[in-house]
């Protein structure tokens, strides 16, 4: 779309159109794609596509739901919870710069984007060694110039999530559109789920560190009993990660790993 469709559309200026268009891409929302064409950012689509609703017996516990409101809240940033279910990571909780807050279920599914986006790393980070390996041998999907597709700059990457306990991607995804993200762990420093939020690169690369200090200090705010009942996507005997790799094409079967890794639960 070009801004003077855009002011025909809502009858302003286009001074004005390149204005909200300009406002869009520094926020995340939309990519100055080639001459004076505009589209919307792909990663914003793809983390906010409405998925089937959750089951009943998959309901969102509250204090995890609760912190992409205070995440929201205090970035100005469209936030998410992601959690891991069935071998994925699925989006279940979204608060966008609307302020409309929206119900959990409407998230998509991260699979073989995880290494691109943040969420995804944090994540990565959290599996043995050989559930990562076998993720990478499927072949890391290159989505952008700067999306990671080597093993050993991945390995990288993950072990700086680790340390630093936050993990970021800058346009790995798609041009323009930035995340960071952090784990959300129970009272006996198990990961539950991952909380992230997206912006445009100007901001990103402006706010960085304030960002990721605020996603930290959210998720950490979060202080879940190990055995809460509400949070039905924690195992009754947590023990194995389930997110690793879809299978090669032309197989069946769903990410699988058997390597356990203290730390990590996942449905």
């Amino acid at each position: 779309m070009r801004a003077d469709e855009v002011a025909e559309e809502l009858g302003k200026s286009v001074s004005t159109a390149y204005y909200l268009l300009t406002s869009l891409c520094e926020e995340g929302f939309a990519v100055h794609a080639r001459q004076g064409v505009y589209r919307p950012a792909r990663g914003l689509e793809q983390l906010t596509e409405v998925a089937e609703q959750l089951a009943p017996d998959h309901p969102v516990n509250e204090g995890l739901a609760a912190t992409v409101d205070d995440l929201f809240l205090l970035t100005r940033k469209r936030s998410y919870l992601g959690v891991v279910r069935s071998g994925r990571i699925e989006i279940v909780a979204f608060r966008g710069r609307q302020g409309v807050p929206c119900m959990p279920g409407l998230g998509s599914e991260i699979r073989d984007s995880a290494h691109a986006l943040a969420m995804g790393k944090v994540v990565l980070s959290l599996l043995g060694p050989d559930a990562v390996a076998v993720y990478v041998a499927r072949g890391l999907k290159q989505f952008t110039s700067r999306t990671i597709t080597s093993g050993v700059a991945l390995a990288a990457e993950l072990d700086r999530a680790r340390r630093d306990g936050f993990a970021v991607d800058r346009e790995e995804f798609d041009d323009n559109f930035c995340c960071v993200a952090a784990p959300i762990r129970d009272e006996r420093g198990r990961f539950v789920a991952a909380l992230g939020l997206s912006t445009g690169v100007r901001v990103f690369d402006r706010e960085r560190d304030r960002l990721a200090a605020t996603v930290v200090e959210v998720a950490g705010r979060v202080k879940l009993q190990a055995d809460a009942k509400s949070t039905s996507f924690l195992p009754e005997s947590p023990s194995k990660p389930r997110l690793v790799p879809m299978p090669p094409r032309g197989t069946s079967g769903a990410w699988a790993t058997r390597e356990p890794k203290q730390g990590v639960t996942g449905e």
